[in-house]
């Protein structure tokens, strides 16, 4: 798994009614829909999503003829780019672990990405609520969300009775908490890593990749929202309840977690299967960790959470049979054969009834972890929105860099905001800080 990520394994909730038919649709590069005879599907997909190609493969059998290719999700945009060029090649469907990339594949530039508004049913839109919005850019749907990465406020129960405090409920009272862990030896997290961006700037809507439309990025150094983040977590720092180490780092595991000093920390909902429970990762005994809201900082409406990770399903506007992409992009993304087993919490609404069944019943959680996570499905924050250029990488080389190499975190910020705007500008996008 790469850290900086959720390991997203596929979500969803029955839909395989209308993958046999594939009726008309306008999604992809077949003008007036499907081609005509049996439909043809070419899906590629990383390891781990094999295993839902192969139940969506079997769930259509003759009905749809359906190819896997399993392949490096690193080389999926230099892939696209090449058969852009060449004009040929392009695969049906496809899984992308870095969400930020479908902004590249949908820019008309580009335009791999079809429009799913037409071609996914209502009742599929519909379910997502707010999940999906990741996905839309001016209007139009071009891809559907895989599973949340969520920010929850996750905290260990037992360090929390034996030295009598409280979960927080807000931002100020997070930093309060925090502060009495002065002397103990505990801490409540890190900023290093995607820590700082995902579970603070991005939840207190600093302008760091505010999308106002297709050609146009908010990126406001400076600003209140950004300001008031390191306003509130330098002391944090400063007084060392609040690390500066990756959070995967071995030296931090040895000191913090496995020794079981660890209080609190913002982080997202896979963080309970993939970082506490290894032992070779976190390595938090159970009965101790759960979740909660996440803080809600002053003057918001509603407590946001950032996300670290999630994975998305596209469908190609160069497929053959338009409409049986569209279809097999739903099935992937939500239907409950595949998300019985999914380990990451599911983007599709309806798919959480399957997925929780697990978690809830999962001893190892001090309490059920998933009425919080639901709070935090619908809370992500709309301050930060897919663009066409890499800013996962500018958060490891440029924030995340500072923040382990001791940079005060107002200087990181900024910096980060900086590049962010040249990577902007050289991407064709109109940088504005209002």
């Amino acid at each position: 798994m790469k850290k900086r990520f959720a390991l997203a394994l596929p979500v969803a909730a029955a839909l395989i009614l209308g993958l046999g038919a594939c009726s008309p649709g306008n999604g992809g590069g077949s003008a007036g829909g499907d081609a005509a005879g049996k439909p043809e599907i070419l899906v590629w997909v990383d390891a781990t999503r094999e295993p839902a190609a192969k139940t969506y493969k079997a769930a259509v059998e003759g009905k749809v003829d359906v190819k896997i290719e399993v392949i490096d999700p690193t080389t999926l945009i230099s892939k696209i780019q090449l058969f852009n060029t060449t004009k040929k090649g392009w695969p049906d469907v496809v899984f992308s672990g870095a969400p930020n990339d479908f902004a590249t594949w949908a820019d008309p530039a580009n335009g791999y990405a079809a429009p799913l508004n037409e071609t996914v049913s209502k009742e599929v839109q519909d379910g997502y609520g707010t999940a999906n919005d990741w996905c839309k850019i001016d209007g139009k749907i071009y891809c559907l969300k895989n599973d949340l990465a969520q920010n929850v406020l996750w905290y260990d129960t037992k360090t929390f009775k034996e030295l009598g405090l409280t979960v927080p409920k807000t931002m100020e009272e997070f930093a309060s908490t925090a502060m009495k862990l002065k002397g103990t030896g505990y801490i409540a997290g890190t900023v290093a890593n995607n820590a700082l961006f995902n579970g603070f700037l991005w939840p207190a809507g600093c302008s760091m990749a505010d999308v106002v439309d297709s050609g146009t990025i908010r990126i406001a150094p400076g600003s209140k929202e950004c300001t008031e983040v390191t306003d509130l977590l330098q002391p944090l720092v400063d007084a060392g309840v609040m690390e500066t180490q990756d959070p995967f780092d071995a030296g931090f595991l040895k000191k913090y977690p496995q020794a079981g000093k660890v209080a609190m920390t913002v982080g997202p909902s896979w963080f309970g299967e993939f970082v506490f429970k290894p032992a070779d990762s976190w390595g938090i005994p159970e009965g101790r960790m759960t979740a909660a809201e996440m803080p809600k900082w002053a003057g918001q409406d509603k407590a946001y959470s950032g996300e670290w990770g999630g994975g998305v399903w596209v469908a190609s506007s160069h497929a053959k049979f338009p409409q049986a992409a569209a279809d097999a992009v739903s099935f992937l993304a939500t239907d409950d054969s595949i998300q019985k087993d999914a380990v990451t919490y599911p983007a599709y609404g309806p798919a959480l009834k399957v997925w929780k069944e697990k978690i809830s019943a999962d001893k190892y959680y001090a309490a059920d972890p998933i009425p919080a996570m639901a709070a935090q499905a619908e809370r992500i924050s709309p301050a930060v929105k897919p663009v066409r250029f890499n800013a996962d990488g500018a958060v490891t080389s440029v924030l995340s860099t500072q923040v382990i190499g001791g940079a005060k975190l107002a200087t990181a910020v900024t910096d980060f905001q900086k590049n962010m705007a040249q990577l902007a500008e050289a991407s064709g996008y109109k940088v504005v800080a209002k």
